[in-house]
Formats: C-alpha cells, structure tokens, sequence
C-alpha cells in the first residue's frame, strides 16, 4: 500500500479533543447469502428512468445483504474509519452512506458524535440504515432518503456545521459528482475535515489493466476516474491519503483492482 501523511489526521488548532476509538465490524456470511448477492450482481434487472429508480433496481433483492458481502471487496472502508479524524462532539455527516454500516466501526461510542447524518439515495438500503439505527438505539443518528447533490435536502444539518462528512465508494456512482462535493464543502465548518475512499484507476497500471477496471465497472454503472483525486487535492488540501488494491470474493487473487483513500481539510 502506499501511503502519504502530510500531518497528523486528527491535528486541530486549539486545545486537544478525545479522539474517538474504533472498534473491528466484521460482518458474518455464508456461502448461499454470497450466492444470493452474486446472482443480484452478476444478472441485475436494471429498471427506471431515474438514477434513484436504477440504483433501487439493482438493489432492492441484495439490501439485507450489502455488507455481509461487500466488506470483503470495499477494502479502503477500514483505512477510511481508521485515518479520518473524528472527535467527542463532532457533527459527522456519511454521503451516500447505504446501510449505515461504517457507523459499525465505532460501536458504543457513536454516541460520543454530537449528531451523525447518513444520506442515501436508495431506498432499500435506506431502510437497512434505519433498522440499523433502531436495533443499536443510536438517539443521535439520523438517516435521511435523498440526493447527496441537493444542497436544499431537508435534514442536512445547517452549511458550515458539519465536523466530518465522508464518502465511500459513493462518488464513482453518483454523475454530477463535482455537486457532491460542492455540497460537501457547502456543510463543512472552516478547518472541518472531508475523508473519501474509492475504486480508482491509477498511472502505475498498463492500460489494458485501466480499460479492464473502466469497462468492468461501467457495466454495473460505476465510473471509475483518476480526476476525483486531483479534484479532491485541488479543492481539500491533503492531510492523508493512500492507494491500495483490493481483491473480490471468489475471484483469483490476481486480479485486484486499485482503490484510494483521501482525507483532507476544507480550508
């Protein structure tokens, strides 16, 4: 994996804040859940003439099982909870958060968060997130069904509140992607941190090796591009970021494809 560290994540001017712990989520699975997801994956019926009618197509029959198969192939998740800094009192708002699942990596002490605000534009996951919620007894999570471009998104939390908002494996599938992130900018405080993980293509590859990932992945509507990175450096000035390759399930060990984490500071 390689890594660069321009200061510490969790770094504030002022006095020195309690660093919340993370904790291992670990999701269990069998081999007929992942069949399930797999069959889900592998013969999508993709319906709708919205971005939000396709996603819940392709969604809705693999909801319940996202995580339970997903955190074996979303490996910048980790390193993305683990880098990202995040402090007792902080407003925390997840982008595109699904399932509510890296809520998970916390455990008790969410409730150290002054408020979390998870958005998602797919109902079914949607409502995973909220059962989440409901099952943990979180009282200061919030799930909210929406775009994470709508800047006018009823239960946002207020523009230059917001401590924390992360995205994860989100941007690659969301088209007007540069919305997100202006919105993003829009939420943040001055000094407030954004942390992002991705699938992405990389100059080390050979091409053949970048048009695979690209072809791969358009096919299931996610568009991987190197230009996330260099917007996010352009507009975030760099307080961590990393590239590593992850494997699937079920697929030869060879074939990885590169993800990267990115955490950085609205100045």
């Amino acid at each position: 994996m390689v890594s660069t560290r321009s200061q510490q994540p969790n770094s504030q001017d002022g006095p020195t804040e309690h660093r919340i712990d993370r904790v291992e989520y670990t999701p269990s699975h069998t081999l007929f859940t992942d069949m399930q997801v797999l069959k889900a994956m592998w013969f999508p019926s993709i319906k709708g003439s919205t971005h939000q009618e396709q996603l819940e197509s392709f969604y809705k029959t693999q909801a319940h099982l996202y995580d339970s198969y997903r955190c074996r192939m979303l490996h910048g998740r980790k390193p993305l909870v683990q880098s990202m800094p995040a402090s007792s009192g902080d407003v925390w708002v997840d982008l595109g958060g699904g399932t509510g699942s890296n809520l998970e990596f916390f455990g008790a002490d969410i409730s150290e968060f002054k408020k979390v605000v998870v958005v998602d534009l797919t109902p079914s996951l949607v409502q995973v997130a909220r059962e989440r919620v409901l099952t943990n007894k979180w009282a200061n999570v919030e799930i909210v069904l929406g775009d994470a471009t709508d800047q006018n998104l009823e239960g946002l939390p207020a523009a230059g509140s917001v401590d924390l908002l992360t995205i994860s494996y989100a941007l690659t599938m969301i088209p007007n992607w540069k919305d997100a992130l202006a919105n993003a900018k829009r939420l943040l405080k001055p000094g407030g941190h954004i942390a992002i993980c991705d699938f992405t293509v990389t100059e080390c590859q050979w091409p053949i090796s970048r048009y695979f990932w690209k072809r791969l992945f358009a096919s299931d509507h996610v568009h991987l591009n190197s230009e996330h990175r260099r917007h996010l450096r352009d507009n975030f000035p760099c307080v961590h970021t990393e590239i590593g390759y992850g494997t699937f399930p079920y697929v030869p060990r060879l074939f990885k494809c590169p993800f990267y984490v990115y955490v950085g500071r609205n100045a």
